[in-house]
């Protein structure tokens, strides 16, 4: 069952980029440099503001300090690739979101072992890192490419595969979900009671730091989305490697394995907001 779901995974992540991509153009990604704002807030609310949130939190609710730093690890793994997705079921700004992964992905292997060393734990070393970071970068990036190169040369082409691949896309992202459950349903329930309750906490934490970020910053609703998906979906199967193989340390995993869990939850809560708030809308300007 294990190597079913890891080979699904990898598999269903590429459709789901592939349709992201045959939707995108190069100027959506380059539009969230262009207009830095949004991406430099959302890179510190990741980049040090949800490190920061994890230590207080680990430190409040007194967690052994190896399970302290297991949560630090989760929050200083880099963006998901699933929430590009997810910004786009959202109605995010999907350009900001895969700019976001990217950065965040690619300073991975430098910032794990700084914020890990922070917290008590000496990091890894960076070329294990960089192979896991460049691999599932390349996973995401390629199939997104593929998709925006055929959007650009092919354009019909394009949206006929893009109409039959949006379904296709949608039950792959529950599948996906499901999968993540089902995979750590069994570990989550055996650790909840060590760190649970500060995961949980640590969950709901990061969507509204994110959230208060992007009000100082006076962002839209739809960047603020974006920011919020990416400060909630982290790139937990690095939070995995690192702690399992690249430091040997089981525990330190732990977090993570209840953290897979939870963000699947507060991804779906955070769409079904998004879409009752967008309904509401058009059910205003309706009348």
């Amino acid at each position: 069952m294990t190597g079913l779901l890891s080979a699904f995974l990898p598999a269903a992540m590429m459709i789901l980029m592939l349709s992201l991509g045959l939707g995108m153009r190069p100027r959506d990604i380059a539009g969230a440099v262009r207009a830095p704002r949004a991406l430099a807030t959302g890179l510190a609310v990741q980049m040090i503001g949800l490190p920061l949130a994890a230590v207080v939190i680990g430190h409040a609710a007194g967690l052994d300090p190896l399970l302290t730093a297991g949560l630090v690890l989760v929050a200083a793994s880099p963006g998901g690739v699933t929430s590009n997705y997810v910004t786009l079921l959202a109605g995010g700004v999907v350009g900001l979101s895969v700019a976001m992964t990217l950065v965040t992905s690619l300073a991975a292997p430098l910032t794990l072992p700084l914020v890990l060393g922070l917290a008590g734990v000496e990091g890894p070393a960076a070329g294990g890192l960089w192979r896991i970071s460049l691999g599932m970068t390349a996973v995401a990036l390629a199939p997104l490419v593929i998709g925006m190169a055929l959007a650009g040369f092919v354009p019909a082409f394009a949206a006929r595969v893009e109409k039959l691949l949006t379904p296709v896309a949608r039950a792959m992202f529950i599948l996906m979900v499901l999968a993540t459950f089902a995979q750590n349903w069994g570990a989550m329930g055996e650790a909840f009671a060590r760190v649970g309750w500060a995961v949980t906490l640590f969950a709901i934490a990061a969507p509204v730091l994110a959230i208060l970020a992007a009000a100082a910053a006076r962002l839209n609703a739809a960047r603020s989305r974006t920011i919020m998906v990416e400060a909630t979906m982290q790139n937990v199967a690095i939070t995995i490697f690192v702690a399992s193989t690249l430091l040997d340390a089981p525990a330190l995993a732990i977090p993570g394995l209840i953290y897979a869990v939870e963000m699947n939850i507060a991804a779906l809560v955070i769409i079904g907001a998004a879409r009752m708030v967008e309904t509401r809308r058009g059910a205003n300007s309706v009348t």
